[in-house]
């Protein structure tokens, strides 16, 4: 593991290529919804639960990781772009968009708009992300 000296974010690779533009949590919701917010809410309340997780608010996304990062969350003014990481490729409703981002790892792309969105499937897809990434 390593530690950027600048943000003292921690790393698996020395060096990697990151953001060092720290922002505080709250900045992200400044004129957003009120659904935004309860979405993300009810999200990170789930997530916080899993071990080891931090969750670190850089310039464009909020991001949730315990080894590595297996959650972004980018609020919008009226829905989260929320993207996670898995060892299979997804195509089904809500993902609207699947991505290659390694030899064995798939990046996928939901847009969500409301806690009643954040149920069982969303939560499983997140749990399986936070495997894949972090144990």
């Amino acid at each position: 593991m390593w530690t950027c000296p600048t943000c003292k974010r921690i790393f698996r690779n020395t060096n990697q290529d990151h953001s060092c533009l720290l922002v505080d949590l709250e900045t992200h919701f400044v004129n957003k919804q009120q659904n935004v917010i309860d979405t993300f809410e009810k999200i990170k309340n789930a997530i916080l639960l899993f071990d080891g997780v931090r969750i670190n608010s850089v310039k464009g996304a909020i991001l949730f990781r315990a080894k590595s990062t297996f959650l972004a969350v980018k609020p919008k003014s009226s829905f989260l772009d929320i993207e996670f990481i898995l060892d299979e490729k997804i195509e089904e409703f809500p993902i609207h968009k699947t991505v290659q981002a390694s030899k064995l790892k798939w990046a996928h792309f939901m847009r969500i708009g409301s806690p009643d969105e954040v149920d069982e499937q969303l939560l499983e897809w997140i749990g399986k992300a936070y495997e894949v990434c972090c144990v």
